[in-house]
């Protein structure tokens, strides 16, 4: 038999073909031991979380009437004193000063949580306010002015504003409340406006002439629907019987001076908290720790800090009334949230109203607006700059012989906690009386607050 041929020798490019060859093969066989690993690099540890900024806020301020007295959950006791002392250095029919207060101790009821879980009492609610004033409410007409100067210049005595039943739906979609009540805060006025210290700015000021509308403190009986169709909208519609708004007043002995009233008178108001106005406004602000101050913060900030929203948020609101007389208008406002290189937080508003008949109404024309900023000292970063401009036009059937009266109204509110602030102001009164006959009236005075 013939000897095989010799294999021919292997070129080292082949010897390294088939070293890789028998490796390929034994990572993919189960049984082939892995190769060496190398040298394990452990990941490195996660950074931990920024802590959160600290939050500036009001501090809590000396309690309430519930805490104080030990009242359970079911029981609300809320007191509010509201004093305005004022004088007019410049101006005027006379130069006098003069001292307005104003104390409402509220009261509401709802079922006992034992009874009220799950049932239907946690549905009803019984409210009670008394509203009493001491001082001078005739302070504006002695110096010549048409319009209170202090929101709270009213006759001196006590006043049921409030007695009343209302429910509420589960899922807060509605609610109706009936009794004796009145159309302030809810109807015809803004959050915005309860900042300013003249009457003309502060709340309802299309309605607060007109004789027996239900204006704080006047009440009436009468019903009150609430309904919020989306959680940006809200409706109201309400109606008063103002026959008996005078007997109202007289029930805890006040000369109310009211006349006499009669019909009813019925509002219906939309009010829409637009999305687009609050989406900035869902957190604190952001803010900057500068020395011993805070600023609106950068894009470079060594001590971030976040700051407690005091104003109110974004907000449009259109209304209309009617009633006997007859006597019939419209309002409306808005509230829009602004940027300024000032301060750190800031809105502008606007309102203005129109009375269709003006035998009935003695101030048919309105217009007002104002700017409210939080924050322009930097070392006070809760307190609040407030300005504000209103001209009020009468009626030349009720009123004949008057055009207009406006108001120019600064002021600054020291929040020192949340049941006391103290609010120094500056209102110049032009052509008070609206005949022409009385100088510019030029006011100082100064709002104090308290809550319990």
């Amino acid at each position: 038999m013939a000897a095989a041929p010799p294999s021919p020798p292997q070129t080292p490019w082949r010897r390294q073909a088939l070293t890789l060859l028998l490796l390929l093969a034994a990572a993919g066989s189960g049984n082939a031991e892995p190769l060496p690993a190398g040298p394990v690099v452990e990941p490195p540890p996660p950074e931990p979380p920024a802590p959160a900024p600290p939050l500036v806020r009001l501090e809590p301020g000396w309690g309430t009437l519930q805490q104080t007295l030990g009242l359970p959950a079911w029981l609300d006791l809320d007191l509010e004193i509201l004093a305005e002392p004022m004088a007019n250095p410049v101006g005027g029919l006379v130069k006098e000063a003069s001292w307005i207060q104003q104390t409402t101790l509220a009261l509401t009821l709802r079922a006992p949580a034992a009874a009220a879980a799950g049932g239907e009492g946690k549905r009803w609610a019984m409210h009670l306010a008394v509203a009493g004033y001491n001082g001078d409410p005739a302070y504006a007409q002695r110096v010549g002015a048409a319009l209170p100067l202090q929101e709270v210049a009213n006759p001196v005595g006590f006043w049921l504003t409030r007695a009343s039943l209302e429910r509420r739906s589960d899922d807060g979609r509605w609610s109706l409340e009936a009794g004796l009540l009145g159309m302030d805060p809810d109807l015809f006025s803004t959050p915005i406006e309860g900042f300013y210290v003249h009457d003309a700015l502060n709340g309802a000021p299309v309605l607060f002439t007109i004789p027996n509308f239900p204006i704080f403190p006047v009440a009436a009986p009468g019903a009150l629907l609430v309904l919020r169709p989306t959680p940006a909208t809200t409706l109201r519609l309400a109606s008063f019987d103002l026959a008996a708004t005078d007997a109202v007043a007289r029930l805890l002995g006040t000369a109310s001076g009211l006349p006499p009233g009669r019909g009813w008178t019925h509002q219906l108001q939309w009010s829409y908290a637009a999305p687009w106005l609050n989406r900035r406004l869902r957190l604190p602000i952001a803010a900057c720790r500068e020395g011993g101050g805070l600023r609106a913060r950068g894009r470079n900030c060594g001590r971030p800090v976040m700051v407690e929203r005091q104003l109110p948020g974004g907000l449009l609101q259109l209304a209309a009334y009617a009633g006997t007389g007859p006597n019939r208008g419209l309002y409306g406002s808005a509230t829009v949230p602004v940027a300024l290189p000032w301060g750190l937080d800031h809105r502008i508003w606007a309102a203005t109203a129109a009375g269709f008949d003006t035998a009935a109404n003695p101030t048919p024309s309105y217009i007002g607006g104002g700017l409210v900023s939080q924050g322009v000292l930097p070392r006070r970063p809760l307190d609040l700059l407030i300005l504000g401009v209103a001209r009020t036009g009468f009626s030349p059937i009720s009123q004949p012989g008057l055009s207009h009266e406006g108001v120019v109204e600064l002021g600054y509110q020291i929040r020192f906690n949340q049941s006391f602030n103290l609010q120094p102001s500056l209102q110049w009164i032009l052509n008070p009386g609206g005949a022409g006959r009385v100088p510019g009236l030029f006011a100082a005075g100064l709002q104090l607050g308290f809550s319990f």
